[in-house]
């Protein structure tokens, strides 16, 4: 360790503010404050080196950590390589004091160095100590530091020969007792998941985050033993060499035996060859003899250090788990050779080398720390991946390999476009290629095209692909989200990104101004790279915005000169308007009539036509020269009506007749949206509008197709239209029009976005083929509100949870609901939104219905499969679009609702969806605050209850002043009902006290929160002696709160006291209810052993510490989001009720564990 880094790692352990334990929701659970204290262990000191004896005096200046607190409670840990020191935890002060003496061996995580100069200072004086202060690294002014006295001395360095031969006496205890330790040790403690044992031990430490985690705990502590013999400079190499054989390796658990065998060994060649050293030190004469004396005593206090850190651990089978993260047998044989060695070099008088050896070590420990840093990368990569993935991320909008150009087509302006992407150019600044045209003009191809060539080069940074027809697509919401996630491909890129989403979750669905700075400019400004970085979007006018079009003008130059950006786009006024006088944006327009293009344009139809001739066994010159002519001619540039006419021809019984027929008639000289529009009036007029089933049905099906929020499979356009028997065959028929009519699953879209303008805005309404997009959207809020009143069943996945017991919501996948089913689910409201008033009356029917037997069973299954979907919008538009003697939406039905908001939020804060549970309870205030208006008698008790939970929703996402003014609210209205009917109010007034009483803490006033705890506690208790069944919840849930109140204010034993009792009622509670209380008493438990642990009764901390322990392992494993942290801290206070009883090992175990479990949560921010 370096000697800045030496000092750092002593400012981070040396002062600390332990961790707030998380709020449990449903009983308004406290914020668990934690006051308790480090171990002062008494440790077993080898004797390495001489003592030095250092006096903890106090700290200055410490800088604020906690928002709640101006001072802290510190205390100063003091580490050697098996060694523990702590001071006291002192009163909350600036500048605390502890004046406690320790005893030191070996260095205190300082420069051992430097605590010498000190005591060498006090022996020159011939003081009995030298003071001195420790300057701490923060960014606080004034810098704190720690007054530490280092004491003259104790003893005299003892002699190299000496101290070895106590050592290899050690070293031959630490061996017997190892090797009658027990074969099948009992279950690791700390070891995670169900069903752990001995025999997984391997397996436990096998993932990457604990292999990290083990890794950095034994090379910290080796640094801790390399800094001990650090006094001795010439040993220092050898020490390394220690050091190596801690860390290095990766020997499995089948080896152990065979290791164990060896260390027996070496310790016989260690004391042959000391023995032979002690005899041969009263005769040696020559220096060199002496060398290699010296040689062998240095390399027995090696040997012996080793040897006691290898036999630390008793259990064979976590030996063999270390043994994965060391090569101790390589260790043990290397060591066995030298001792062999120099007893030969003693016998013969010479002198030992072991430089090679040394060398060997140094490049052994470069290749463990090169390792250690691989699997740190690795742990890093998947954690800021776990949180890059909360970035929305647009379903099919990357590049499709089926949509390029065909060979030999578009090859002129393609490597136009491959030109302006490698040319270099001397102007700062990011550039972008638009290419325009219209409709069926080909640009999509060539954008896929692109996207292509730019991926097989490396140079693609992402692709988007904007259609109107899909919800996520249509519109740029997602787009920049979509490129930050494509950026992030770049591990560079990966990390700062994720850094800024932890730091500010709410980019991940921010507008799009606030997005393009910390999402894509700032990392691709901070890693810019050296060769072109292109980006595709097709489809601009599709789903553009102003504030897209404004970010493409202003924003884009400020990406590195290395971006490139290719768009293409229908001519719109809008880039006339925001890009066509921007330096960095070169505009260029596909010209149907140049020779390139309908050269491409010939290409194309013929290799359509020869495909077409030979699935229908025409022959192989079809169609002949004259009509291949003559359609090229026709098609006039545009490649999407060339598409068109090879499509209907290959569904065509007849190919022949068919273009035959599609070419008669059709007139020249046309505009290309006239083309477009001349030839889908060609095909539809085919079709058989004579029959009247037919036009029925086109009209349903194709109205469908093209009003849905989101395509729709065959299948699912069946079940919604069951009265159409024939779909499939209709299909076949516009076949020429529609893609994925083919199989029964997927998504049916029309042709091109042109045949949508076409049928609903450019075909007269008097025509066959004419559809109304407006009135077969509100056609299919009916659709779907039927379907939902007849299918959403008590069984369906999904319903029913909010009349159980148990907490949480059930996860639903989409895959367990059908298609229509969720279709319906997700879109109903939007089609019936656009309905205008008057409602039509089966409108009023069907909603009729649907609220009064589906509403609560439709909130459950959104919020399950996917998320909350608020009601308010509907019930405001309900309010307008009917008469006032239409009554929807009356009081009995909003209780209902409001019941079910309040219910959903709870269970949704409980399953750590905050954003959702706040907008719950905030439709939940909305719609008591109205019937209030009405009925304030009825309903004042449910708005002062909902606006409690909004405080709570409030706080969980930070808003503490917000929450503290929505629970101010609720408790004047609790007050005021209590007064006016003291006999069922007081349980509601006492409730709302106790989460007054949490907020206030939250936000540092103490003894306002103390005040409002005692008051709802005494009511709780008058509650409980009269009704103990209903109340002894909430009593419990009192007594947890004033627990934590009274330990901030330093009121210990009576914190103790109510927390005894706490624990004392959930457990009764839990006995009875499991399901219902568990985490309860859990939380309870592990804020007993805080408070135990402050008082020093150390055996019972350690024992509520396991039972919380115990009781969160199935929790988090059913509630991953929501148990994992309150576990990780349970299992924290655990490691040091342990390290209080000297259970070394054990408390590392438990603390590592911790430390993983939290470097796990950051996919769940």
């Amino acid at each position: 360790m370096k000697e800045g880094e030496a000092w750092r790692h002593l400012a981070k352990d040396a002062v600390k503010r332990q961790p707030s334990f998380p709020r449990a929701p449903e009983l308004s659970y406290p914020a668990m404050t934690q006051s308790s204290q480090t171990a002062n262990h008494d440790a077993t000191r080898p004797e390495l080196a001489d003592q030095v004896r250092i006096t903890i005096l106090g700290a200055s200046n410490l800088p604020r950590v906690s928002l709640l607190h101006e001072t802290s409670q510190a205390f100063v840990t003091l580490r050697a390589q098996d060694q523990t020191w702590s001071t006291e935890v002192a009163e909350r002060s600036k500048n605390p004091r502890w004046e406690k003496e320790l005893d030191l061996i070996g260095a205190a995580q300082v420069r051992f160095e430097e605590l010498r100069e000190k005591q060498r200072q006090a022996r020159d004086e011939d003081s009995g100590y030298v003071t001195f202060n420790l300057q701490m690294d923060s960014s606080s002014n004034p810098q704190p530091s720690i007054s530490i006295r280092v004491h003259k001395g104790l003893t005299a360095p003892k002699p190299a020969l000496e101290t070895a031969q106590a050592n290899i006496s050690s070293a031959r205890d630490n061996i017997q007792e190892m090797r009658a330790g027990p074969t099948l040790p009992t279950d690791p403690t700390g070891a995670s998941g169900a069903g752990s044992s001995a025999q997984d031990a391997v397996k436990a430490i096998a993932s990457a985050k604990e292999v990290k985690a083990f890794y950095e705990t034994t090379l910290a502590s080796v640094e801790g033993f390399v800094k001990i013999v650090d006094a001795f400079a010439d040993i220092h190499p050898y020490a390394k060499a220690a050091w190596t054989a801690l860390s290095a390796g990766y020997k499995i658990a089948m080896a152990q035996k065979d290791r164990d065998d060896a260390l027996a060994e070496l310790l016989e060649s260690m004391s042959t060859a000391l023995n032979l050293v002690c005899r041969f030190d009263k005769t040696a004469r020559h220096s060199d003899d002496k060398d290699v004396i010296l040689q062998v005593a240095k390399k027995t206090n090696e040997c012996a250090l080793f040897i006691h850190e290898y036999t630390r651990t008793k259990s064979f089978a976590l030996r063999a788990a270390k043994g994965i993260l060391s090569n101790s047998g390589d260790e043990i044989a290397r060591f066995k050779r030298d001792f062999d060695t120099l007893r030969k070099n003693l016998d013969t008088g010479a002198t030992l080398s072991i430089t090679e050896g040394i060398s060997d070590v140094n490049d052994a420990l470069y290749g463990v720390e090169e390792s250690v840093k691989l699997i740190g990368q690795n742990v890093d990569r998947v954690a800021q991946t776990a949180i890059i993935d909360k970035l929305p991320y647009a379903e099919g909008a990357t590049w499709d390999p089926e949509q390029v150009c065909l060979p030999d087509t578009r090859e002129a302006l393609l490597e136009d476009i491959w030109q302006w992407i490698k040319r270099s150019d001397a102007s700062g600044g990011a550039k972008i290629f638009c290419l325009t045209g219209v409709a069926g003009s080909g640009k999509s191809a060539i954008a896929h095209t692109v996207a292509r060539r730019c991926h097989e080069e490396g140079l693609l940074a992402s692709s988007f692909f904007f259609s109107r027809d899909v919800a996520e697509r249509n519109n740029p919401k997602k787009l920049l989200s979509t490129m930050a996630r494509d950026l992030a491909r770049d591990p560079r890129i990966r990390e700062q990104i994720s850094l800024v989403l932890e730091s500010d979750q709410s980019l991940a669905t921010a507008p799009l101004s606030r997005q393009f700075g910390p999402l894509i400019r700032e990392p691709c400004v901070r890693y810019a790279s050296s060769t072109p970085l292109v980006a595709v979007i097709d489809g601009l006018d599709e789903g553009y915005s102003v504030d897209l079009l404004k970010l493409l003008r202003d924003g884009i130059p400020k990406l590195p000169q290395s971006f490139r950006l290719f768009i293409t786009s229908r001519d719109m006024d809008s880039i006339e308007l925001y890009l066509s006088k921007s330096a960095h944006v070169h505009l260029q327009t596909i010209d149907l009539g140049t020779g390139t293009n309908l050269r491409d344009i010939r290409t194309y139809t013929q290799r359509g036509c020869r495909s077409i001739a030979g699935m229908h066994n025409l022959e192989e010159s079809w169609p002949g020269e004259e009509l291949l002519d003559k359609l090229f001619d026709m098609a006039g540039g545009l490649f999407q009506w060339a598409s068109v006419v090879l499509q209907a021809l290959e569904f065509s019984y007849d190919p022949a007749a068919e273009l035959v027929t599609l070419l008669a008639g059709l007139r020249t000289g046309l505009s290309a949206e006239a083309k477009m529009d001349e030839i889908y009036s060609k095909v539809l007029r085919a079709c058989d509008w004579d029959n009247l089933g037919f036009k029925r049905d086109y009209d349903l099906i194709m109205g469908a197709i093209l009003a849905a929020k989101s395509p729709l499979s065959v299948s699912a356009l069946h079940a919604l239209h069951p009265g159409i028997s024939n779909i499939s065959k209709l299909l076949f028929r516009l076949g020429a029009l529609l893609t994925g009519w083919r199989y029964p699953n997927q998504p049916v879209r029309i042709l091109h976005l042109s045949l949508r303008d076409f049928l609903t805005a450019r075909t007269p309404s008097s025509a066959p083929f004419y559809i109304c997009e407006k009135d077969h959207s509100q056609r299919l809020g009916l659709l779907t509100l039927a379907f939902l009143n007849e299918n959403l069943e008590h069984d369906t996945p999904g319903v029913g949870y909010l009349d159980l017991d148990s907490l949480g919501i059930p996860a639903v996948s989409k895959n367990q609901i059908s298609e229509e089913l969720w279709y319906a689910c997700e879109f109903w409201t939007a089609h019936v939104l656009e309905t205008e008033a008057p409602a039509p009356p089966e409108l009023v029917e069907l909603l009729q219905y649907f609220l009064s037997a589906r509403l609560i069973s439709w909130v459950e299954v959104c919020t399950s499969v996917d998320i909350f979907r608020g009601f308010q919008r509907v019930r405001t538009w309900i309010q307008s679009a009917f008469h006032g003697d239409i009554s929807l939406m009356d009081n009995e039905l909003n209780s209902r609702l409001g019941i079910a908001l309040a219910n959903i939020s709870e269970r949704l804060s409980y399953m750590d969806r905050r954003e959702e549970a706040l907008l719950a309870i905030q439709e939940a205030v909305v719609l008591y605050r109205q019937l209030v208006r009405g009925h304030p008698d009825g309903f004042s008790s449910d708005l002062a209850s909902s606006l409690l939970d909004l405080s709570n929703r409030l706080s969980e996402l930070g808003q503490r002043e917000d929450a503290l003014l929505a629970i101010r609210e609720a408790v004047a209205m609790h007050q005021q009902l209590a007064k006016d009917h003291p006999a069922g109010s007081s349980s509601d007034l006492a409730r709302s006290l106790g989460t007054l009483s949490n907020h206030l803490s939250a936000l540092g006033q103490r003894e306002d929160a103390l005040a409002a705890i005692r008051e709802a506690m005494a009511l709780h208790r008058q509650l409980a002696n009269d009704c103990p069944a209903t109340f002894n919840p909430n009593l419990a849930s009192s007594l947890n709160n004033l627990s934590n109140q009274l330990s901030a204010l330093g009121q210990r034993d009576d914190a103790l006291a109510a927390i005894r009792e706490a624990v004392a009622l959930y457990r009764q509670l839990a006995n009875d209810r499991p399901a219902a209380f568990n985490h309860y008493l859990a939380g309870s438990l592990h804020n007993l052993s805080r408070r135990l642990s402050a008082l020093d009764h150390r055996e019972e901390a350690l024992a509520a510490a396991k039972e919380a322990v115990a009781l969160y392992r199935p929790l988090a494993n059913d509630i991953t989001a929501v148990f994992k942290s309150r576990l990780a801290n349970s299992l924290w206070q655990l490691s040091i009720a342990l390290w209080d009883l000297g259970r070394e090992e054990e408390a590392v175990a438990a603390k590592k564990e911790s430390d993983m479990l939290k470097s796990s949560q950051v996919s769940n921010a």
